[in-house]
C-alpha cells in the first residue's frame, strides 16, 4: 500500500491511498471513503494509521477493498492538484553517513588525507531537524552564503513500533514503511565543521530535508535491500544504486539508533550512494545544484520526489 498525506484545498491534513482508476492513479480520500461506508473506523490521519498497528492496516485494507469495488470520484483526488505535506508530522531524522560501500570508497579518494580515520566499526551520522524537511513538489532556497549545495538520494525507514536498546523484537519488523528523502547538504560548511569534528548546519539549512511523496509499506517489500534508489538534476542521471551495497542494512541500523529510544513514526535514513557532486571529477563545481535546477529522486516501487532549487 502506498500513502500520503496531503490537502485537497485549505482544509485539513488528508490520509490518501494510492488506487487505480480509470487507467490512471488517484489518492482515495481515507477519511470520505470511511464516511460514505459507515464503518468500521479507519484510520483518518497518517499517525492515527501507523500508531494503529495491525489492527489499523487491516481495517485500512478493508477500505481500500471495498472502495475499489465502487470507484466513486467522490472521494478520489488528483495526485496532481493536491497540496502535498511530508509523510508524518514534523519529526527529527536519524542520518547514516557514509554507508554505501562505493560512496565510502569515493569518500577515502576524495580525501586521501583523513582516509585512514574513517571506519566502518558502527553507524555514526548526524541528525536532521524535524524543520527541514519539507515536501514533494517543494521550492529550495539556495542560501545566499552557500556555492556547494549537494544532493543525496537516500531511503527513509519509518517506524511503526517503539524500539529501545531493551527491546526484545526483531528490529526490521519495527519498520512500518519505506520512504524518499534527499538530503541536501551545503558542502563548504559541512566541511568546515567537520574539521572540528562536529557537524550541524551543513545539513539543517531552511529545506535541506525533502522527502516523500509516499510511503511504501513494509509488507509490500519483501526484501527491502533489492530497491533501487536514484537521482537526476535536470533529467541527467547522477546516482544509481541498489540497496545490496549498504555497508549497515536496515535492521542494524535501527538496532544501533534505538539507543536513542525511538517511536512510532521516527525516522532512520540509510546514507546516500555514490555519484554526489562533492565528489564529482575533475570539476565538483559543475555538478552543486544551482537556482533554476529540478532534482527528482527515486526509489523503485515508492515514485519520485522532486524538488526545486530557487
Amino acid at each position: 500500500m502506498k500513502i500520503a498525506r496531503y490537502r485537497s484545498s485549505a482544509g485539513p491534513e488528508r490520509l490518501g491511498i494510492v488506487t487505480l482508476a480509470s487507467g490512471r492513479e488517484w489518492l482515495l480520500d481515507v477519511a470520505k471513503a470511511s464516511a460514505a461506508r459507515g464503518g468500521p473506523d479507519t484510520p483518518a490521519t497518517m499517525m492515527g494509521l501507523i500508531e494503529g498497528g495491525a489492527a489499523a492496516m487491516d481495517a485500512t485494507y478493508g477500505l481500500l477493498d471495498w472502495a475499489a469495488q465502487r470507484q466513486d470520484p467522490l472521494w478520489m483526488d488528483d495526485p496532481a492538484s493536491v497540496q502535498w505535506l511530508t509523510p508524518v508530522p514534523e519529526k527529527s531524522m536519524f542520518c547514516a553517513g557514509r554507508n554505501f560501500g562505493r560512496h565510502l570508497l569515493e569518500s577515502k579518494q576524495g580525501d586521501s588525507a583523513n582516509a585512514g580515520k574513517l571506519h566502518s566499526d558502527f553507524p555514526t551520522g548526524f541528525i536532521k531537524l524535524g524543520r527541514t524537511l519539507v515536501p514533494h513538489k517543494s521550492q529550495v532556497k539556495r542560501p545566499a552564503d552557500v556555492h556547494c549545495l549537494d544532493y543525496e538520494v537516500e531511503i527513509a525507514l519509518v517506524l511503526g513500533k517503539a524500539l529501545d536498546a531493551h527491546s526484545d523484537i526483531d528490529p526490521a519488523s519495527a519498520i512500518f514503511g519505506y520512504t524518499i528523502f534527499n538530503d541536501l547538504s551545503a558542502r563548504e560548511w559541512q566541511l568546515r565543521e567537520m574539521h572540528n569534528g562536529l557537524l550541524m548546519l551543513g545539513k539543517n539549512f531552511p529545506g535541506f530535508g525533502p522527502i516523500g511523496p509516499y510511503i511504501l509499506t513494509a509488507d509490500e517489500v519483501p526484501d527491502p535491500t533489492a530497491l533501487v534508489l536514484w537521482l537526476k538534476v535536470n533529467g541527467e542521471l547522477r546516482q544509481h544504486a541498489d540497496c545490496r551495497d549498504l555497508i549497515f542494512g536496515f535492521a542494524q541500523l535501527l538496532a544501533f539508533w534505538s539507543r536513542f529510544g525511538l517511536v512510532p513514526g521516527d525516522l532512520v535514513s540509510t546514507g546516500t550512494p555514490e555519484g554526489v557532486a562533492l565528489h564529482h571529477k575533475p570539476n565538483p563545481q559543475a555538478w552543486y545544484l544551482k537556482p533554476g535546477d529540478r532534482v527528482e529522486a527515486g526509489v523503485q516501487g515508492i515514485g519520485v520526489l522532486e524538488t526545486f532549487i530557487v
